[in-house]
């Protein structure tokens, strides 16, 4: 890795920090160089406009998400994989960051663009968001073919039900007065899970 590459990776890596505290929409050049003790020309010589900037950190983050979140919950058993993948996801930003006011930089991103004009970002940001919801789907999928969950409602309503659980639990965890967000979580995803369950 030669240095340019090093600058852009530190880049992103301070800019995925910076969006998980405070939202993609708002962090600029400015911000940024601020961030990495560069100047705005060392910053934008890595990207052409701060459109392109937004997409790559969050494409950053999709990446790391992958490595810290994604590959770790593989299980050969798809009912564990999915509880696994669902209980990696809880809390993946605090953990990687070390921060305690961070949260999925990809519900901010996706909250604070769903609203705004059309905009490669405003795209990507709904894209990404279907992405994650078809991955889970797709975990569900498996659970049924493997007879862990019952064939009698669609992938993507428990898809959607998990999801929302994940929703509820990235707003809250920082912010609820309840004790043990995390542990609530896990415990509400296996609820859920239950009533799908095979018996056999």
């Amino acid at each position: 890795m030669n240095k340019g590459e090093r600058t852009r990776k530190e880049i992103l890596k301070q800019s995925i920090i910076y969006s998980s505290q405070y939202g993609l929409a708002d962090i600029t050049i400015g911000t940024v160089s601020k961030l990495c003790k560069l100047s705005r020309t060392g910053v934008i010589s890595h990207f052409e406009n701060k459109e392109d900037m937004q997409i790559a950190i969050l494409e950053y983050g999709e990446a790391l998400f992958q490595e810290r979140v994604i590959k770790p919950a593989w299980r050969e058993d798809p009912l564990v994989h999915l509880i696994t993948l669902l209980e990696n996801w809880a809390d993946w930003t605090s953990e990687m960051f070390n921060e305690h006011q961070v949260s999925c930089p990809f519900i901010k991103a996706v909250v604070e663009f769903q609203n705004r004009p059309a905009s490669k970002v405003r795209t990507y940001t709904i894209d990404q968001q279907n992405r994650l919801i078809n991955y889970l789907s797709h975990r569900v999928d498996r659970c049924i073919e493997q007879n862990r969950l019952k064939p009698t409602i669609e992938s993507n309503t428990i898809a959607y039900e998990l999801y929302s659980l994940y929703l509820g639990h990235a707003i809250t965890q920082h912010t609820s007065a309840i004790k043990n967000t995390e542990g609530m979580f896990k415990d509400s995803v296996a609820r859920l899970l239950a009533q799908y369950q095979s018996i056999d």
